[in-house]
């Protein structure tokens, strides 16, 4: 433990165990083929000075560091390539985390409207403390799972469960957004962001 928080041996997996419990989740809607594509990532060897930054980024404990890395570029220079590798070697190596990817042709689906709930699901699935206190979210209020609010989400959803267990998990919290801009008509697309800036 001591070497992963000193960042000695970035070999050390950490290991997330799903605990079996009946914690009710069930209902709670959300995106289906969202995930990480293993297609899609980058050829090995490759764009290894950038994945090696944000991985730095992704393992660095400063309270100052910024809690957003925005990645940006031209389009078809490889910015899915590396969300889509840096999502997958996240969840080889075991870190709590979750990868949402936004796909034009799944606008119809209104995606921006699940995408916290995805997200806490998939946290769910990778650490028990998160579970429980999802589910107990959940408990006191049934309608969070089919709200269309993301701010009412990404708050009950997200952030008061992970402030609920933050002293029980190991490492940081990775979540990748893929294709923000494929997100839905311009409007959702505002919301989604003024969301992801108060983070």
């Amino acid at each position: 433990m001591e070497q992963y928080r000193r960042r000695e041996d970035r070999g050390v997996r950490v290991d997330a165990f799903r605990v079996l419990e009946d914690l009710d989740l069930d209902g709670l809607v959300r995106a289906r083929g969202a995930g990480p594509n293993w297609t899609k990532k980058c050829l090995d060897g490759t764009r290894t000075d950038i994945l090696t930054e944000i991985i730095d980024w992704i393992y660095d404990t400063d309270e100052n560091v910024p809690r957003i890395l925005w990645l940006h570029g031209q389009a078809g220079k490889g910015k899915s390539a590396i969300a889509h590798t840096i999502a997958l070697w996240f969840e080889n190596v075991g870190g709590v985390g979750s990868c949402f990817c936004f796909a034009r042709d799944w606008q119809a689906e209104h995606l921006e409207k699940k995408i916290f709930r995805t997200i806490a699901c998939d946290l769910a699935g990778r650490d028990p403390a998160f579970r429980r206190a999802l589910a107990g979210a959940l408990a006191t209020d049934e309608s969070l799972k089919t709200s269309s609010d993301v701010a009412l989400q990404w708050q009950k959803l997200i952030l008061e469960p992970l402030c609920e267990v933050s002293g029980h998990m190991v490492g940081n919290v990775v979540i990748v957004v893929d294709a923000l801009d494929e997100s839905g008509p311009e409007g959702s697309r505002k919301r989604l962001l003024s969301v992801l800036a108060a983070a």
